[in-house]
């Protein structure tokens, strides 16, 4: 039975009419729940698409629409629908995560590894996940790189105009043409200052204390497997599970 990966009652009355809209008719529109439930499964256990159990259905049929989803961008379409918190506080961080040996031999012809956020380091291949969450624990937005790439480089995709008060960050944001980005937009850049700066800059305390809400964020996206480790050749694979990741997070009821 699905027992132990089954989406609750309560989470199919919210996400079941969105996913309902987006399914043609037909007899792969007939058990979108159960199709959800098969991708919950992948997505916890990290197991290979070949594992997936019966009572799920055909791993293949389930794969293979997941992989359309992914494709077309509906897994983050159905993140954003599912969003329901307007920020007053926007929190961006980035984390490394480490990618299995399955995820390496990206065509050359396509841009290779770089083209699919695969970099190699003195530790292997690595992905790094840069995201911007609200003070209640909710995705706003994300990126994927490879895992070399700076921080500061990501952020100010990662900031939109007029969506909050103020933006917290680590030092790695410590940055004059992030901050002033940050400004431009109306709000307030909560960065602590490097050391090497010749003249700290203030920062409110207080407000860079919930700072912890994103990491704290991260630590339950890792606490499911086909994040904490990538599998996934592709990019847009991998981004279709963060997406999913990150809206059953939210209806889970988790709250910073």
């Amino acid at each position: 039975m699905r027992a132990g990966f089954a989406i609750s009652n309560d989470q199919w009355t919210r996400v079941g009419p969105v996913i309902s809209t987006a399914t043609r008719r037909g007899a792969k529109g007939q058990d979108d729940r159960g199709f959800l439930e098969g991708v919950v499964w992948i997505l916890r256990t990290g197991a290979p698409w070949r594992d997936l159990p019966r009572a799920f259905g055909k791993w293949s049929r389930s794969y293979r629409r997941f992989r359309r989803w992914a494709l077309s961008g509906r897994w983050d379409a159905l993140r954003q629908i599912l969003r329901r918190v307007i920020p007053e506080l926007v929190l961006i961080d980035s984390t490394i995560v480490k990618a299995h040996q399955h995820a390496a031999g990206a065509r050359s012809l396509g841009g290779g590894q770089s083209a699919e956020a695969l970099g190699r380091s003195r530790g292997g291949l690595t992905t790094k996940i840069h995201a911007a969450v609200s003070e209640r624990g909710e995705l706003l937005r994300f990126v994927i790189t490879a895992g070399q790439v700076n921080d500061v480089t990501q952020a100010l995709g990662l900031i939109h105009a007029g969506e909050c008060r103020a933006v917290v960050a680590d030092r790695a944001y410590d940055s004059d043409g992030v901050i002033a980005h940050i400004e431009e937009l109306g709000a307030r850049a909560v960065i602590p200052a490097r050391s090497n700066r010749k003249r700290a800059r203030s920062f409110d305390k207080a407000c860079y204390g919930r700072r912890n809400v994103i990491e704290r964020w991260f630590g339950r996206l890792k606490g499911f497997r086909r994040i904490a480790t990538r599998y996934d050749k592709t990019l847009l694979s991998y981004a279709g599970f963060f997406a999913t990741a990150a809206f059953l997070v939210a209806l889970s009821g988790w709250r910073a």
